[in-house]
């Protein structure tokens, strides 16, 4: 059974709540027995302490400690003042003195282990017991409390600590906390439980929205679009998605818009053949050497456009093979291709010049692809530059970058067009291009393979009046 990630996320959190609780409730056991059982020790401390008060009165008074020694009453009425022994249970049998000393009246008996009595031990001096055990065990945890008269050590009172809580009142005080800390941990679970379902709702109400988003765009409906209600990860990842589907209802539309536009290139050379040939077998125009030449036009006119959708569809490919690239001279290329083509240009009274750097500039390239795009700038410039005009072919080093500019003289390109000039099709005179040859691919064709170089291309007004192309391609890394 596959598990969603609602379920996950949900067993996630209160698994994680659940370890935190299980820990703090064991902290807090722990710490709570310790914690009281160190209230309980220093307690005792304070008791014993007015205990050491009382001492150092009577040894003031009797310079020794044989009225405790020979008397053990003596000790019983001492700690009765701190609310120990026998005595303090029993008021009736003390005297006047040993009472109002902060003592509990009345108290039950504890253990003998857990009364303070029965861990204090008095010693003289030198260190002799005189009342309390003879001796103390390995485990046993002793604080020594000095008795001093006139600056004078003159003897001790050892307090042992008492073991962990496990006389009655006290163990029944630590089940009523322990009782009160269950009930706490299962509220906080319960409560855990609660704010989980909300957490994990609320964190997958976004990846279910990009799920039904998802399906939608599958099935072809690129308009879709899903609310971005935060500005986490899941929001960021929303705006993709919706960047995605924006992308592809544009895509679409310019698909859509690229047939209409290849169906009304073909449509138009396709109309005039028919009209003339069936003219022709209708006897209503004779086939001569004219209409010929005029029928064989529009053919070539249909080739090359079908050559250009060719040159097209192999630059869509993507990025160069790399092991088509060489290391090329772009000056190199340029001079050998402006000789080549001067006179072509001249004839149409064009002056094509070349205003190269000296050194070298050195990219890897494709020489095929390079030399398309080199041809197809030219013819650019002899289909639509009037005559007499100029087009200068330039070359320049800016950092790691080689630049070369197409330029020609007028015309010129309105501003609206100058951002369209690389789109399928488009033409700036659509009369005035189709009559002069042109299929609106050329630019088209030239963006694909300079961007498949790794290059960029981008068109502006050209100081000549016309048009300025501009190449910019990386350096090749001689070194390397």
């Amino acid at each position: 059974m596959k598990m969603t990630i609602f379920a996950k996320l949900l067993i996630t959190i209160l698994t994680t709540a659940f370890v935190v609780i299980l820990f703090m409730m064991f902290f807090m056991n722990w710490s709570f027995r310790t914690g009281f059982a160190d209230y309980q020790y220093r307690y005792d401390l304070e008791r014993a302490q007015r205990l050491v008060e009382r001492l150092e009165e009577t040894w003031a008074t009797q310079q020794s400690w044989d009225s405790l020694r020979l008397e053990r009453r003596n000790w019983s009425l001492l700690l009765a003042e701190i609310g120990e022994g026998r005595l303090a249970r029993r008021p009736e049998h003390l005297g006047d003195e040993h009472r109002g000393r902060n003592r509990p009246l009345n108290n039950p008996a504890p253990p003998p282990n857990q009364s303070l009595a029965g861990r204090l031990r008095l010693l003289d001096g030198n260190g002799a017991v005189i009342i309390g055990l003879p001796s103390l065990r390995r485990e046993d945890k002793v604080t020594n409390l000095a008795i001093s008269v006139d600056q004078q050590i003159v003897g001790w009172l050892q307090v042992i600590q008492r073991p962990l809580i496990n006389d009655q009142i006290a163990e029944t005080f630590r089940q009523q906390q322990a009782h009160n800390a269950y009930l706490i941990a299962l509220f906080a679970v319960g409560l855990s439980l609660l704010i989980a379902l909300i957490a994990a709702r609320q964190f997958v109400r976004p990846i279910k929205r990009l799920m039904q988003g998802a399906k939608t765009l599958s099935a072809g409906h690129y308009s879709t679009q899903i609310p971005v209600s935060s500005s986490d990860e899941l929001g960021d990842l929303a705006q993709r998605f919706n960047q995605l589907a924006e992308s592809l209802q544009r895509h679409q539309e310019l698909r859509a818009q690229w047939i209409a536009d290849i169906s009304h290139e073909l449509r138009t050379p396709l109309a005039v053949l028919r009209s003339e040939i069936e003219a022709i077998q209708d006897g209503i125009r004779n086939p001569t050497p004219e209409r010929i030449r005029s029928l064989h036009a529009e053919v070539l006119s249909l080739s090359k456009l079908v050559d250009d959708l060719h040159q097209l569809s192999l630059s869509d490919a993507g990025d160069t093979d790399p092991s088509e690239l060489e290391l090329l001279d772009v000056n190199e290329l340029l001079s050998d291709w402006v000789q080549t083509n001067s006179s072509r240009l001249a004839s149409k009274g064009l002056h094509l010049e070349a205003q190269l750097l000296a050194q070298p500039l050195m990219i890897q390239a494709d020489y095929k692809s390079l030399r398309q795009v080199f041809s197809n700038l030219l013819e650019n410039s002899y289909r639509y530059t009037d005559s007499p005009g100029r087009v200068v072919v330039r070359s320049q080093r800016k950092a790691n970058q080689a630049i070369l500019v197409v330029q020609d003289s007028a015309p010129g390109v309105p501003d609206a067009a100058l951002p369209r000039l690389f789109d399928r099709l488009f033409r700036v005179d659509k009369s005035r291009s189709r009559a002069l040859g042109g299929s609106g691919l050329g630019l088209s064709i030239c963006k694909n393979i300079v961007e498949g170089l790794g290059g960029q291309i981008y068109a502006q007004h050209s100081p000549l009046g016309g048009l300025a192309v501009y190449l910019e391609f990386p350096l090749a890394d001689l070194k390397s």
